[in-house]
């Protein structure tokens, strides 16, 4: 390497090193050096091949030395521009010529290289938001499912309550509609229940339901059965005289159901029980 290279070099790395906020400080004298030096190499050997075989290894070298995503577009241009008017400089006469067209298309492949990478950046910081905000709309829909859970849970339980009133007794107060999802729960939670508490009675008062139909009728007489199944008598109480009509016109047979006018009388054959 002779002196004038040696210098050609040394100071275009220190120019670039120097420039501030700028990709090159950011990289250090060393990795502007490499640049440098590898940019000259490739120029020269295409130069006196007359071809362009080298620059691509040129190009590699601009974004391998520095890190792209902290390259501007102006970071590049002035890195070409001072590398060509050194060399520019430095050349013979004969030579200025192709040396001129040489650093214009390597500018220009540079360029080109230069918007694929800052597309690619793009594209994957438009995936890391896209990601980000999955996850944030997948946490917010996790909570809101929790919520809705113990929300649910808090309408079962109040929908459905079921409570001791003596030893081995438990009252089962309806209000409102008793339709098949309501069935459903409270047979699962009055089941339970029994199996836990060793309960013989339950009292199923009726007296809030406005109207029975035939599905609410046929789900009293499968709930009667199921606690029968585990040793339970289920004990009909509360039922209105328009409810009465409503199950006689229904031809539903209730033969299997212990009923009792009222709560009190349900309550009292529940304890000789």
């Amino acid at each position: 390497m002779t002196s004038a290279r040696e210098e050609l070099i040394g100071s275009v790395s220190a120019r670039l090193a120097r420039r501030r906020a700028s990709a090159f400080s950011s990289a250090g004298e060393a990795a502007c050096q490499a640049l440098v030096e590898a940019t000259v190499e490739a120029l020269e050997r295409d130069v006196e091949a007359d071809q362009r075989s080298a620059m691509r290894e040129a190009v590699e070298a601009v974004f391998t030395e520095i890190e792209p995503a902290d390259m501007s577009f102006s970071d590049l241009r002035f890195f070409v521009s001072k590398l060509r008017q050194a060399v520019l400089d430095a050349a013979s006469d004969a030579a200025r010529a192709s040396v001129e067209q040489w650093c214009f298309e390597f500018f220009g492949v540079c360029t080109t290289r230069f918007v694929v990478e800052r597309e690619h950046d793009l594209e994957h910081q438009s995936a890391q938001r896209d990601i980000a905000r999955a996850e944030f709309q997948l946490a917010e829909l996790k909570i809101a499912l929790a919520d809705k859970t113990a929300l649910l849970e808090r309408i079962r339980e109040v929908s459905t309550p079921i409570a001791p009133v003596a030893p081995g007794v438990l009252l089962v107060p309806l209000v409102g509609t008793f339709d098949r999802f309501r069935a459903e729960l409270l047979t699962e939670r009055l089941l339970a229940e029994i199996s836990r508490a060793k309960t013989r009675s339950v009292i199923l008062d009726i007296a809030g339901v406005p109207m029975f139909d035939t599905d609410g009728a046929e789900l009293v007489i499968r709930l009667t059965r199921c606690a029968r199944l585990l040793g339970a008598q289920v004990i009909l109480v509360g039922i209105s005289p328009q409810n009465a009509r409503a199950i006689v016109s229904l031809n539903v047979d209730l033969g299997q159901l212990t009923t009792c006018a009222n709560l009190q009388e349900g309550l009292a054959r529940a304890q000789r029980r």
